[in-house]
């Protein structure tokens, strides 16, 4: 991870959005992909990063969460308890902690996060010195699972100060698209219809078929899967 010079000088920390209490899939999270759980797979998925300096997993701190803590713990992996309903405060207590200064948000229902795909928008973003969020959903072309958003801690900053609807607490980042200079990254064309998240059973057993018939491991690029698809 962070072999990139852009490393040297910026805190660029991977927050990895998780919780075991989805509505429609509690505890989706431990479920497996090629014998490796969600969570495994998507930090394997972006260790090989060449800017980001650390990934983190951003959980609430309640009880209902304590297998996942457990589960985190086990594996070695650098975790931040905060807030369970306002997630928009956990990213930032979580920033403030780790004094990150770029945050690239990451949610848990993205078992094909690819880090060539993030350090290529990570490039983008750090060249375009007005812009403080960058993202490949604002319009959509690349496959639903490859969500990738990014921002300026001062953004993340403002955006805590100031929002205070349910919406843009729950979901971190719609109070900064809405205030701030925003960019999208496009795909050379449009792959949106394609469906590799995980929110529901269907999602699961299509996944599980994919990562099967694919022979899909961590370190397959998003490409390739595309290719093999």
């Amino acid at each position: 991870m962070a072999k990139d010079q852009l490393k040297k000088k910026i805190k660029i920390h991977a927050f990895v959005q998780a919780r075991q209490t989805s509505k429609r899939l509690p505890n989706k999270i431990f479920l497996k992909l090629n014998n490796l759980s969600i969570l495994e797979n998507i930090f394997l998925r972006l260790k090989n990063s060449e800017i980001l300096e650390n990934i983190f997993f951003i959980i609430p701190s309640n009880s209902k969460n304590l297998k996942l803590k457990k589960f985190l713990e086990k594996k070695n992996y650098q975790f931040f308890c905060g807030p369970e309903l306002n997630v928009l405060s956990r990213f930032y207590k979580a920033s403030k902690k780790l004094k990150s200064e770029i945050i690239v948000r990451i949610t848990a229902d993205c078992p094909l996060v690819d880090y060539r795909l993030m350090d290529n928008m990570l490039r983008k973003f750090l060249k375009n010195k007005k812009v403080d969020y960058l993202s490949n959903t604002l319009i959509r072309s690349y496959p639903d699972g490859l969500d990738i958003e990014i921002f300026s801690k001062k953004a993340l900053e403002i955006a805590n100060i100031r929002a205070n609807k349910k919406y843009d607490l729950e979901h971190v980042t719609p109070y900064i698209k809405r205030n701030f200079k925003c960019l999208n990254f496009l795909n050379n064309r449009d792959l949106s219809k394609l469906r590799w998240t995980l929110d529901t059973t269907q999602d699961y057993n299509e996944l599980s078929k994919m990562f099967l018939k694919n022979k899909i491991n961590p370190n397959l690029s998003w490409k390739k899967i595309l290719n093999k698809a």
